[in-house]
This record gives structure tokens, C-alpha cells and sequence, in this order.
């Protein structure tokens, strides 16, 4: 049986293959992962340090939240290349 990669067509005649997934849900992603492991990394110091009362729950809460959503609202996409442009106008069409 032939698969979509098989030599049926010569080269020149297949379509590129595109990336898995686009820059900018990459960087979506990887400011997510860092701004969800560092509050779980502050939550793992307060546990570790073994904080019970309300006052030093919200200090830690505010710890882990503040800096995280911080991250998240400040780190901006980059700006789209003229290429980027250009590609998505075409693959509109």
C-alpha cells in the first residue's frame, strides 16, 4: 500500500511539507509552561516550608500569581515578517 510520502510523483511536483506548528503557538506555549511551573514551583517552597496561616498563604498566592501573570501579559509575540504577510494573503487565496 503507498503512503502519502511515497515516490509516486517526482520532487518538483509535491507540495512542501509545512512546520508541526506555527512560531507563534510555540511561544504560547512555552509562556504557559514557564508561567504554570513557576507557581507550582513557589507552591512547592510553601509546602516545603510549611506555611499554615492565612497571612503566609496570600504571600505565596501573590508570589506565584503576580510574577506569573506578569510573564504572561508583558512577553509580547514577535511582530509578523513580511514573508508571514505574504504566506498567509497566498494561502487565503
Amino acid at each position: 500500500m503507498l503512503g502519502p510520502r511515497s515516490l509516486v510523483c517526482a520532487f518538483e511536483q509535491r507540495a512542501p511539507l509545512a512546520g508541526r506548528y506555527p512560531a507563534r503557538m510555540t511561544l504560547k506555549n512555552v509562556k504557559t509552561t514557564l508561567a504554570v511551573a513557576y507557581a507550582i514551583g513557589v507552591g512547592g517552597v510553601a509546602v516545603a516550608t510549611g506555611v499554615t496561616s492565612p497571612a503566609g498563604l496570600v504571600v505565596f498566592a501573590a508570589l506565584a500569581l503576580l510574577p506569573a501573570a506578569a510573564l504572561v501579559a508583558l512577553w509580547n509575540d514577535p511582530q509578523q515578517t513580511l514573508s508571514e504577510t505574504i504566506q498567509g494573503q497566498t494561502a487565503r487565496r
